[in-house]
């Protein structure tokens, strides 16, 4: 059911993303048109959790939707990362100034599939101290938090976290915690 790519040419492109215009023939030998596709850097999202089973959380403002919300520290892997935990780990303390004793990657989605081409990489760390002042980049605008694991479910439920990579990374460090029998 793969599709072939007869011509792409990019129409948009800077620092976060390109876009391709693509025109494509299905398996059934059909064109399809003009098929936008956003292309992305893959990104790692990080549950980390303190010696006490807190979790490090960020308020940050969104500019595209106008909002301040709690999240938990994401970001792009850079094009030359290999280790992708490694990635996870750099991005914990870029925005955070944590560090992770440990870090497991428990799942890998994709962004939005019918037009977005990322991955997206779930991690859970343990054992996270401050070792560092925060390393933000230009646009970005945030603060670390360290809230009770029970004080960041209720988040969830009050909607004071928004961002589908921070819900979805919450849930499944939910779910980690769950099968392995861990504090929560």
């Amino acid at each position: 059911m793969a599709w072939k790519v007869l011509k792409s040419e990019i129409v948009l492109e800077n620092k976060f993303f390109k876009v391709h215009k693509d025109r494509c023939e299905k398996s059934d030998g059909k064109i399809v048109e003009n098929y936008y596709t956003i292309e992305r850097p893959n990104v790692a999202i990080i549950a980390a959790f303190t010696p006490r089973m807190e979790l490090i959380m960020i308020k940050q403002y969104r500019h595209p939707v106008r909002s301040t919300d709690y999240e938990i520290p994401a970001g792009f892997i850079e094009p030359f990362e290999t280790d992708i935990a490694q990635a996870a780990k750099r991005e914990l303390l870029e925005e955070t100034g944590y560090e992770a004793e440990s870090l497991e990657k428990i799942q890998e989605t994709f962004s939005s599939a019918g037009f977005m081409s990322n991955h997206i990489n779930f991690f859970i760390g343990f054992n996270a101290k401050k070792i560092a002042e925060q390393k933000l980049d230009d646009s970005e605008e945030l603060e670390a938090h360290i809230i009770p694991w029970t004080q960041a479910l209720e988040f969830l439920q009050q909607e004071k976290v928004k961002d589908l990579g921070s819900i979805t990374g919450m849930l499944l460090a939910k779910k980690y915690l769950e099968k392995h029998d861990l504090p929560r």
